[in-house]
């Protein structure tokens, strides 16, 4: 009776030693949610430099040769990422978005566009050590230098007055995204 009992719980043991173990792994499997990609995605942006990156040295230590600009959504958070090769991105918290663009004309120029527009911005932003996503109705742009991470932050009714000294930038950096869309569209 005994080595019956004792062969039932190692049966029972295995069974649920292989179910765990199954479990586990389909959960390492599942794919990854929406926001958990674009984290990872606008993270890698702030984790690189220029020279891993391979862009060209800049004029000065605080010329950016990358722009972010994250836009607090009503239903999440968009960024737009240029760069001064013409590289340029938008990814989108809900899922989603563009990767690459430096193989259009139009997505290269505007990005290097933008670029060069944020330089104009750099002095009167300030050092960041954090990079915080906005909040609804809010635009936070993060200018990747070489002596830092620089930001400023504006709302959409600030922004969408032409009077507002970061308006210039926020043109820039949605002209990107304007030029993917108008990839996508086929024009």
């Amino acid at each position: 009776m005994q080595i019956v009992v004792f062969a039932i719980f190692i049966a029972v043991a295995v069974c649920v030693f292989i179910a765990l173990r199954y479990r586990l792994r389909s959960r390492d499997n599942a794919p990854a949610a929406p926001s958990d990609v674009y984290l990872g995605l606008r993270s890698q942006v702030f984790q690189n430099s220029r020279a891993k990156l391979g862009l060209a040295s800049p004029p000065e230590l605080n010329h950016p040769w990358g722009v972010v600009m994250d836009w607090g959504m009503p239903k999440g958070t968009a960024t737009v990422v240029a760069m001064s090769d013409g590289a340029a991105s938008v990814y989108l918290s809900s899922g989603g978005g563009y990767i690459g663009g430096q193989s259009n004309e139009n997505v290269r120029g505007a990005a290097k566009t933008a670029v060069e527009t944020a330089a104009e911005f750099q002095p009167t932003m300030l050092l960041a050590a954090e990079f915080p996503l906005p909040p609804k109705g809010q635009a936070r742009f993060y200018l990747l230098t070489d002596e830092g991470v620089f930001t400023a932050t504006a709302s959409d009714d600030d922004l969408s007055s032409s009077g507002h000294p970061l308006s210039k930038l926020a043109d820039a950096m949605q002209e990107v995204v304007s030029q993917y869309r108008l990839m996508q569209d086929g024009k």
